[in-house]
């Protein structure tokens, strides 16, 4: 199942791609968006792009249906593969995200493009969870959990490159 969304910052691509890739603003985001035990590794490649893996665990609130098969903390590992600028300042990104212990996996793209003088990012994601009978209904949860989650994590971006509101200004 695909899912796409879009965000906008009221900064430049250099300055937001700076700050989405910084190890230190990704474990505040991800532990003000509830997730515990966060873990954030990073590795700078010698072109200006970079490799993120990031650890944590994450609870939900599980619909009926998948409380047979599912438990709601699980950790997440997420592996985001930054490449080098393009020559019109795009950024982008192929990330892939497993949920330990379930038969689930989520990888796309997110890109980063000048919007005037701000930065589009567009996050795109395919979600595939290989569970026989419920596996689509999951899917369904995952991208509606996904959405939500992405959400909070642009409210607090853009809060961070407001320099510290609430955000609400900043995104999109």
């Amino acid at each position: 199942m695909r899912m796409h969304l879009e965000h906008h910052y009221d900064a430049d691509v250099e300055t937001v791609f700076a700050l989405i890739t910084d190890a230190d603003f990704m474990a505040r985001k991800y532990t003000a968006i509830a997730s515990t035990n966060v873990a954030v590794d990073k590795s700078e490649e010698a072109d200006g792009g970079c490799e993120l893996v990031l650890k944590r665990t994450v609870t939900v609130d599980l619909p009926g249906f998948t409380k047979r098969v599912m438990t709601p903390s699980n950790t997440a590992i997420q592996t985001e593969n930054w490449a080098a600028a393009a020559a019109d300042g795009t950024r982008v990104c192929t990330y892939r995200v497993e949920i330990q212990g379930m038969p689930s996996t989520v990888s796309g793209t997110v890109t980063l493009s000048a919007d005037g003088d701000r930065t589009r990012q567009d996050i795109d994601a395919d979600v595939k969870v290989s569970i026989p009978l419920i596996g689509g209904k999951l899917e369904k949860f995952a991208i509606s959990a996904g959405t939500n989650d992405l959400a909070a994590q642009a409210v607090f971006t853009a809060a961070e490159l407001d320099g510290g509101s609430d955000g609400a200004s900043g995104s999109a």
